[in-house]
């Protein structure tokens, strides 16, 4: 006797994310962030959504010969559709109504292919995006990241580019709020925000000895300090490295790890010789491999985010799943974070003497860095890659529940 037929497999969800980062293509074709890191987020979502393969807007250029890959994009969760590219607010400004009539058609395509669009705002083409999905009755939601005039704020443009920056920030914003009215929108906080740290990387840190372990009996030695990010003007270095300065004015012999690059990098490389720091800067440069990026941060004894501008930034749980103390400035939505239990010591931004007196403070109180650690490991484990990509799809099968959603533990 024959059983059953089996019925139609269910179709999988299309989903279509549009993210403002800019990314190069190789010429094999792979392509891969300039810096960002906020696919591979997306890829996890993917994942554990069971989404269909998921496309991917994204600014492309061609990689130039010093390009090295980093971060791949992942072409068995995200598929690349490349928009135009540009360079930064100011960029977008000088050649807007171009890009707009370069990116339409694209924007248009992929989102009429799509059962749901991931708006990660602010974006240039959120606009866009958002007449494509009215367009065609496709369901959104927006993913707001932070604000765009505090981002141009802490940049501290002078003159007309300053002032143009300054207007394309409003509108970036502006097209935000629209989103947020339009649709079903997240603002990025202590509950859901974007992670990228995995639990074998958490393990990983509490199987080494920490700092504080390896110096015992050694007297006190000079307190390694750790930064990381894109070298961009609202990044605060140039608050930093007075920061130095002073705590080796007060006897604290510290010295600087960069790990990054960016545009903002001669300039500080410049402020660090006229602060006679330069020899305490370790120049490392952006750190492609993860697993060497991990470990660049777990030989630091403090990270330090003294930026000017920021949403919920990753790197902050990144330091703490490495197990280091942080201290950051009190900007976007850290204040929040730590309000929701995430150990981080705040400072005001712009202010160097207030940062050096934290890190003079952290530096002579061991016993302090080691709550922190544990703290920030307990933390970091709390909200793993996987923990917050989870709470996303629970949030969207929730918010969409007319989507053919495969039964929940079906995700592959």
């Amino acid at each position: 006797m024959e059983g059953p037929e089996a019925g139609p497999t269910p179709r999988r969800i299309r989903l279509a994310i549009l993210d403002d980062s800019p990314f190069l293509r190789f010429a094999d074709g792979r392509v891969g962030p300039k810096a960002a890191t906020f696919h591979r987020f997306a890829e996890s979502v993917v994942a554990l959504g069971g989404f269909e393969r998921a496309a991917y807007l994204v600014p492309v250029e061609a990689a130039g010969p010093a390009d090295e890959p980093r971060s791949l994009v992942d072409p068995r969760r995200l598929t690349v559709v490349a928009t135009a590219p540009f360079e930064g607010i100011a960029g977008y400004v000088r050649h807007a109504p171009g890009l707009a009539r370069r990116n339409w058609p694209v924007i248009r395509d992929a989102v009429d292919g799509a059962d749901l669009v991931w708006i990660k705002a602010p974006a240039s083409n959120a606009l866009l995006a958002l007449r494509a999905a009215r367009r065609s009755g496709t369901p959104f939601f927006t993913w707001v990241a932070g604000s765009a005039r505090a981002v141009v704020r802490g940049q501290r443009r002078r003159g007309p580019m300053g002032w143009a920056a300054a207007g394309a920030a409003v509108f970036y914003d502006s097209v935000t709020r629209l989103l947020e009215r339009s649709g079903p929108a997240i603002r990025l906080g202590a509950a859901q925000f974007t992670s990228i740290v995995t639990a074998e990387e958490i393990r990983a840190t509490r199987e080494r000895p920490s700092p504080a372990t390896q110096r015992s009996g050694e007297g006190r030695v000079p307190i390694r300090i750790a930064w990381a990010g894109r070298m961009v003007a609202d990044k605060g270095l140039d608050d930093l490295l007075p920061a130095i300065s002073s705590l080796r004015a007060h006897g604290i012999g510290a010295t600087l790890e960069l790990l990054g690059d960016g545009p903002a990098r001669p300039d500080t490389e410049a402020a660090a010789a006229r602060l006679g720091v330069a020899e305490l800067v370790d120049w490392r440069g952006h750190v492609a491999d993860r697993a060497e990026y991990m470990d660049r941060l777990r030989e630091a004894d403090v990270f330090v985010l003294p930026s000017r501008a920021e949403g919920i930034p990753k790197v902050v749980i990144e330091a703490m799943a490495a197990g280091l103390p942080v201290v950051a400035t009190s900007v976007g939505g850290l204040p929040e974070l730590v309000r929701g239990g995430a150990p981080a010591m705040l400072v005001a931004p712009g202010d160097p003497g207030g940062l050096a007196a934290a890190l003079e403070g952290l530096a002579r109180d061991e016993e302090q860095q080691t709550r922190l650690r544990e703290a920030g490991l307990t933390y970091a484990a709390e909200h793993t890659i996987d923990a917050q990509a989870a709470a996303l799809v629970s949030w969207l099968r929730a918010t969409f529940p007319a989507l053919p959603w495969a039964p929940e533990g079906a995700a592959a």
